[in-house]
């Protein structure tokens, strides 16, 4: 048994033994054959191959397709199908003399050996080995980039034509960790791409090929340094070299600016003269990202954004044209062209862009400065017109459009405003058109606005077709010169449905108000006692209208002293300042079918009324006395006609006539009023009309006609006046003849501004 088991142990063995030596002959006959297979195709290779001839006709074919010379140092074949050139190198002869266009520490070629042997070189893969590339734009605007043919096309199996050694055709390129600098030696600015990573799939040069990229794009900018980071894959359509068919389709990249991704995808035809379709999705840019641009940019928010651009380059890269692009960020959607050349220095731009409409509360986030002007509403950018020119942004033109807008502006609050706003020559010129809207100035308020005015060379003018002011109907026209003059002039015609002199110097004062909270300017402390109201107004003019000149017009007039109808007034003063000692001028005034209010009594509150009432309240007492009868109570005095023509003289007004007719009362005024010194001299005549005597009046108290009358002297301090009777024989005379003289207008412009023939004429 024993015996048994070992003969079966011998036989296993034997068998184990005889796999073993048919297994080790059959691998070392098939390594006897690759190797035997190798050597032939070794052999055939160096047959029709060596390294120097290798080297010779890879120096001689790029130097033909580049126009270059070419330096290969060293050529060495490693696993039978693959070359390494070492100390590769296209120097450059055009621009930089003897420089290297393009080097790279080595450059392999791994080829298939079976097309060899039909001459023909098939590449499977060029990897080019942390190469560099040296762009240059030389001072006369040439660049150093030569014009490449490559070979002529090749059936892939058909052997070479006659005369041609062999075909040549690549399917992959690489490029490993590379390097790519663009200097331009005109503008003495330098621009870096590190980290270079390509590699083509199945390079043509007739169709589109796929390709993968990574780079890090290096740029300084007023000695700060920004590395955007560009990851992407596209196709490319090198056209047989010849950049004016170069196209590139679909790259999508990521750049990382400011340490923020921007999603590019990029189209770009004929490197000649790109034309670019580019599309971005651009984050958030807080102002401290953009300052290294720009200290001003540091107030700006730019919110995440959709970009679109279209446009060309030409000129040999030095000019930019956008023929197309668009903005979409929050709710505001905008669209711009223009043109930027950077073949002077500093560069040029003519650039247009608009928006559609857009809130406009939310633009103080973009641009704080605006959050005190308080936004509402919104508005419409029509069209912007930027240049630059001298290294200086221009704008010749803005035109925007407002829909319920408002905001406070110094103090000057809109609410409602539709219209339409221009500004010219960077804000030199300024128009604005609105058909609605509102505007409260402290208490004063002025509705339903359709103004247009315009600002041009520190000249004002603007004009209300109509409106209201604090709830009566009104149109204006005003014009400033030299507004930012301290010897500025205003012109104006006012047409006020009702008018009222007290709450008019409201709004005077109003203006004054909140001008001054933007130009501050001292005024004295309000004043109490006797001619408070005097000193008051005086010393509390408002400084921005020292020269003032313009028409009045009202249907009705009324005040605590007189009220009528059809008021006009033309005036024409200089040195309206707060003391009124540089006052000079002139002013004419008319009021018809009006009545003079409560007299007595007013003369009892006001001291100047007094003064100027005496003449009045004398005959009046004498009237209720029974002297003589006028058949009503002497309360309220009606008049036909009021009228006062005034020159102004270093604060002293001389009267150079003044009168009222009526049915009861007529009355002439001569003199001269200091409002500077606070005297005067006046001389009154007034006499009644239509009475009849109760009794005999003294001589002193008649007409020549019979009617009583009065002269008064009035002169002296206004604080402490002298009242002096005259003889009043020629006070009816005095009356006619200031009747007669008149004014020194007849108000033709009050009447052809409220019948709105004013413009025509002027």
């Amino acid at each position: 048994m024993a015996q048994e088991q070992k003969k079966k142990k011998n036989w296993l063995v034997r068998f184990l033994g005889a796999c073993c030596t048919l297994t080790l002959r059959t691998v070392m006959f098939t390594l006897m054959l690759i190797f035997g297979l190798s050597a032939v195709c070794w052999v055939l290779f160096i047959k029709f191959f060596n390294a120097q001839y290798l080297s010779e006709e890879i120096t001689t074919q790029l130097q033909r397709a580049l126009n270059r010379p070419v330096v290969i140092t060293a050529l060495d074949l490693k696993f039978f199908n693959t070359l390494e050139l070492k100390g590769f190198s296209v120097l450059d002869s055009e621009v930089a003399h003897g420089e290297a266009l393009v080097s790279a520490d080595s450059v392999a070629v791994r080829f298939k050996l079976l097309p060899l042997l039909d001459h023909q070189l098939v590449i499977d893969e060029v990897t080019l080995n942390r190469p560099r590339i040296n762009i240059v734009r030389g001072e006369d605007g040439r660049y150093n980039v030569p014009d490449i043919r490559a070979p002529k096309k090749t059936s892939g199996n058909a052997a070479a034509p006659a005369g041609e050694r062999f075909a040549v055709s690549v399917q992959d390129w690489t490029v490993k960790n590379g390097v790519m600098s663009y200097k331009d030696l005109q503008n003495k600015t330098t621009h870096a791409v590190y980290g270079l990573n390509l590699h083509f799939e199945r390079l043509r040069f007739d169709e589109l090929s796929r390709f993968q990229m990574e780079m890090v794009l290096r740029n300084k900018w007023k000695d700060n340094i920004s590395d955007m980071e560009i990851k992407g894959a596209g196709h490319v359509n090198f056209a047989n070299f010849d950049w004016s068919n170069f196209a590139l389709r679909s790259l999508r990249a990521q750049v990382f600016a400011f340490r923020k991704p921007v999603a590019l995808t990029v189209d770009l035809d004929n490197l000649r003269t790109p034309y670019f379709n580019i599309r971005a999705q651009v984050p958030a840019f807080e102002g401290k990202d953009l300052s290294v641009f720009d200290d001003k940019m540091a107030q700006f928010y730019f919110p995440q954004a959709d970009v679109s651009l279209k446009g060309v380059l030409s000129n040999n890269y030095r000019t930019l044209k956008i023929n197309e692009s668009a903005i979409t960020a929050q709710d505001v959607r905008a669209q711009a062209s223009g043109t930027l050349n950077f073949a002077e220095a500093p560069f040029t731009a003519d650039v247009q862009f608009s928006t559609g409409p857009m809130d406009l509360a939310p633009r103080s986030r973009n641009y704080p400065p605006l959050e005190k002007y308080k936004l509402t509403g919104s508005g419409t950018v029509e069209k912007a017109h930027l240049v630059r020119t001298g290294g200086q942004w221009q704008l010749p033109l803005l035109t925007l459009t407002a829909q319920n807008a408002g905001g406070d502006f110094y103090g000057f609050l809109a609410d409602g405003v539709s219209g339409t706003f221009q500004a010219k020559q960077n804000f030199s010129d300024l128009y604005a058109h609105t058909t609605s809207g509102k505007v409260t100035v402290d208490r004063s308020v002025f509705d339903k606005l359709q103004l247009s005015g315009f600002y041009r060379k520190g000249n004002v003018y603007a004009n209300i077709a109509g409106g209201e002011l604090n709830g009566v109907p009104l149109k204006m026209n005003l014009a400033i010169n030299h507004i930012k003059s301290p010897k500025r002039k205003i012109t104006t015609n006012l047409y006020l449905k009702h008018f009222e002199p007290m709450p008019f110097i409201g709004v005077v004062f109003d203006f004054a108000h909140v001008i001054g909270r933007v130009r501050p300017f001292k005024v004295r402390a309000p004043q109490t006692g006797k001619l408070a109201w005097l000193v008051n107004f005086r010393e509390r003019l408002p400084k921005f209208m020292p020269n003032f000149a313009g028409t009045l017009s009202a249907d009705t007039f009324s005040s605590t002293v007189i009220s009528g109808n059809n008021f006009f007034a033309e005036f024409d003063l200089t040195g309206l300042l707060p003391g009124m000692d540089q006052l000079n001028g002139t002013l004419d005034a008319t009021l018809q079918n009006g009545v003079i209010h409560q007299m007595e009594k007013l003369a009892e509150e006001q001291q100047a009324l007094n003064i100027t009432f005496t003449p009045f309240i004398i005959m009046h007492r004498m009237e209720r006395a029974g002297s003589f009868k006028v058949g009503q109570v002497l309360k309220d005095v009606p008049f036909e006609d009021m009228a006062a023509s005034v020159d102004f003289v270093n604060g002293r007004m001389n009267i150079n006539n003044a009168f009222t007719q009526g049915p009861t009362i007529s009355a002439a005024v001569q003199g001269w009023t200091n409002w500077v010194e606070e005297n005067f001299d006046i001389i009154i005549w007034t006499m009644f009309n239509n009475t009849s005597r109760s009794g005999a009046l003294a001589e002193n108290l008649t007409d020549e006609s019979g009617n009583p009358a009065l002269a008064f002297k009035v002169s002296s301090s206004m604080r402490k006046p002298k009242l002096e009777m005259l003889k009043a024989k020629q006070t009816g005379r005095q009356i006619k003849a200031a009747q007669s003289r008149g004014l020194r207008t007849v108000f033709e412009s009050n009447r052809d501004f409220i019948k709105g023939d004013f413009h025509a004429k002027k």
